[in-house]
């Protein structure tokens, strides 16, 4: 995830330094400003279509309007959006004109990227077939963006296994302070458990804490227990007692044990590390805690869950 936004940030650059000398719209009064509000990176949904309409009477092309909503789809990994633009990004293939290019590079990249939302919408329907042709084609014809294909492909067999996957939720454990606990017993009757697995070694996990702590506070009202467990491999409980009182959490601060039971059956070879779970042990949600699909997952528990705003 963290990958993709890199690469679409340095893609927005590139825009913005190479469209003066491709674009003659740039030499227009406020085009420059425009173009750029269009492809930031933190222009919400309602900005963005404001945007479009804004960009469709100054003139910009449509080349380059299609191109910013197809960057935005890729940057929030809405697939229902990407979907819905499909045809417009067929049609921005199908007459591609470099001169008018925003920053792909070619109508094969374009291709490329047509390729891969339909590998998504295949995904989300849970056709494997469908999902493995066009994720190969997405790369065949974009492998510039093959790093970004890559993570989906992981993505999706990392779901498929937790698709069919119970876990015991009565697993031993302690917090922080050494006292037994179990998922169970941290689930309390509520509606799910958002379990959010850090160290102290891990410099994103800590960036990550305050994050966290909103969660929990957000997620309470809606019946959701967010709760953190720590994987420092030494010292566990008294190194996250430590973090806990300089965070001033006030969350179920959990330690995994030292044979990791949950970190096998959720396969997690690297953190930050988010995983939903129904109150039956049932997987919801497994990737990183800014994944856009995390809010998705918690919007199917409870209809009025809505992302926070960058």
């Amino acid at each position: 995830m963290k990958s993709l936004l890199r690469l679409l940030t340095l893609c927005a650059g590139f825009f913005c330094t190479t469209l003066t000398a491709q674009t003659p719209e740039e030499s227009a009064a406020g085009a420059k400003a425009l173009l750029q509000r269009l492809f930031a990176q933190e222009t919400s949904a309602e900005e963005l279509q404001a945007l479009v309409k804004e960009a469709n009477k100054a003139g910009i092309p449509r080349q380059q309007i299609i191109e910013a909503k197809l960057v935005w789809g890729l940057r929030h990994q809405d697939t229902a959006f990407l979907v819905k633009i499909l045809p417009e990004v067929e049609i921005l293939a199908a007459s591609f004109d470099s001169a008018n290019a925003a920053l792909l590079p070619s109508a094969e990249a374009a291709q490329g990227f047509i390729a891969y939302i339909k590998a998504l919408k295949a995904g989300e329907a849970k056709d494997e077939e469908g999902f493995k042709n066009n994720i190969l084609t997405a790369i065949w014809l974009n492998p510039q963006q093959a790093p970004v294909f890559l993570q989906s492909i992981e993505k999706f067999r990392r779901e498929s296994k937790m698709e069919s996957l119970m876990v015991d939720l009565k697993i031993p454990l302690t917090n922080s302070m050494g006292e037994a606990t179990t998922l169970h017993d941290q689930l309390g009757g509520k509606k799910a458990l958002l379990l959010d697995f850090w160290a102290s070694w891990c410099g994103p996990c800590m960036n990550l804490m305050p994050a966290l702590k909103k969660k929990a506070e957000k997620l309470s009202a809606h019946g959701i227990v967010v709760a953190a467990m720590n994987k420092d491999d030494e010292n566990a409980e008294s190194i996250a007692e430590r973090i806990r009182k300089e965070q001033n959490a006030t969350l179920p601060w959990l330690v995994e044990p030292p044979d990791r039971p949950y970190s096998k059956v959720f396969e997690i070879q690297s953190i930050p590390r988010m995983i939903l779970l129904s109150p039956e042990g049932k997987v919801l949600f497994n990737g990183h805690p800014e994944d856009p699909a995390l809010w998705v997952a918690l919007k199917k528990i409870d209809s009025s869950i809505e992302a926070p705003t960058p």
